[in-house]
């Protein structure tokens, strides 16, 4: 019985190995067509077939600093059921299943276009099921005209034809766009920050951690940011409030900010701001009710410098909102002043830098 299994079981594998053969394709880009993409056959009514695919599927691809998220349409010869009938292998028959070839590619490139501008993965296969139709019906009528191939006359006007129709479609791995009016971003980063005049001869300088928000509306920017810092009381300071030397404090800074790039190319950003801020030096103590704490109110201003590391395209539309997106990430070098007034004889100002990592996106509109 054991036997009788096990040879059963042989032949299923044998069976599948001859069944699925091993896909060899040849793209267009791969060349011209060649008699080494055909294999034999006699004893067919036809000359000869050439067995193509269109499709598409998702594709990250990294060119330069950038990385591309897209829908990739694909197309392709499959060599194991491609065929000509060895009497006729010679050049006219070559010449007529590559304009077959080329038709393949001009849609291919027709579908690209179409995958590129979809808002909707549920527009996919509507899209794939039209171009694939109008590809099999032009691939019919030019076999018709040709008469399978027999007739040179319509293979050079095809040949021509095609050439012409493959030239308008780009074929670049990144299609053009332009930034929608709207962007997005966030950073955070670590820092420092020192006080001038009487507030420095009374606070040590804050090691600080930072954190923002960025608003984008065309080219104008809008800064929700945040600091903590951490320092302690190096003098004492005695009058309204009394602080003690040697006690530990933070320092907050929270502002709202307007600013507008000078400089934005492909490797910085530079984005001088301007702004209200709120400054509170407070007392770190478990018993929060005794806490000593000092707010004022001020302007803020400063300089973002972002240095962009990579950028990232997404093409494939988002699977809630339908966008597509540009994504900048950067090292943010944040330099930022703001005014500290609490009594006449303890003020100054906060003259905080933080370095840090930033993220910044943009809705895209392709051309």
């Amino acid at each position: 019985m054991v036997k009788k299994i096990t040879s059963v079981l042989m032949v299923l594998f044998l069976s599948s190995g001859l069944i699925a053969q091993e896909l060899k394709k040849k793209e267009w880009n791969e060349g011209k067509l060649s008699w080494q993409d055909f294999k034999e056959r006699d004893g067919s009514l036809s000359i000869s077939e050439l067995k193509y695919f269109i499709g598409y599927h998702t594709e990250k691809e990294k060119i330069g600093d950038t990385i591309v998220d897209r829908i990739k349409a694909i197309g392709y010869i499959d060599k194991n059921f491609s065929w000509i009938s060895p009497a006729f292998k010679i050049d006219q028959y070559l010449r007529y299943n590559q304009v077959i070839f080329d038709i393949v590619e001009i849609h291919r490139r027709s579908l690209q276009y179409e995958l590129d501008r979809v808002n909707s993965f549920y527009e996919l296969e509507g899209k794939l099921n039209l171009i694939y139709s109008s590809c099999n019906s032009e691939v019919e009528k030019f076999k018709k005209e040709s008469n399978e191939g027999r007739l040179i006359s319509a293979i050079d006007f095809w040949e021509r034809t095609t050439a012409e129709e493959l030239e308008p479609y780009s074929n670049s791995k990144i299609p053009a766009f332009e930034n929608r009016n709207f962007g997005y971003g966030m950073h955070a980063g670590l820092g420092t920050g020192v006080f001038t005049g009487s507030l420095a001869e009374h606070f040590s300088p804050t090691f600080n951690f930072i954190f923002g928000f960025d608003f984008a509306y065309k080219k104008s920017i809008f800064f929700l940011n945040g600091s903590v810092g951490f320092d302690k009381v190096k003098k004492e300071y005695v009058s309204a409030i009394n602080w003690n030397k040697g006690q530990r404090t933070t320092v907050a800074i929270a502002d709202i900010s307007y600013g507008y790039p000078l400089i934005n190319n492909k490797t910085i950003k530079l984005t001088p701001f301007v702004g209200l801020g709120v400054t509170e030096i407070a007392e770190i103590k478990k018993d929060q009710e005794d806490e000593l704490t000092m707010t004022d109110y001020n302007f803020i201003f400063g300089i973002n410098t972002d240095f962009k590391l990579k950028t990232r395209l997404s093409f494939v539309p988002n699977p809630i909102l339908g966008v597509k997106e540009k994504i900048e990430t950067a090292i943010r070098a944040r330099l930022y002043v703001t005014r500290a007034n609490y009594y006449e004889d303890l003020k100054g100002y906060s003259v905080n830098l933080s370095l840090g990592f930033s993220g910044f996106g943009n809705r895209i509109r392709l051309k």
